[in-house]
């Protein structure tokens, strides 16, 4: 696969309430199958998404 790095849509953050590209800001393992990422507005560094990804 690519670079590992799904495509993100820009969101509006509710802090800055300005349209940005959610940066990743952590991962963190679950379980062997599982890690949960977060992302982050790269201006204020408020959590915007969170999502569970199963590693393959």
């Amino acid at each position: 696969m690519g670079s590992g790095s799904p495509k993100l849509n820009t969101v509006v953050c509710p802090n800055c309430k300005r349209p940005v590209r959610p940066k990743e800001c952590s991962r963190k393992s679950l379980s062997k199958r599982y890690v949960l990422v977060t992302y982050c507005c790269p201006r204020c560094g408020i959590e915007l998404i969170t999502e569970h990804i199963e590693v393959t």
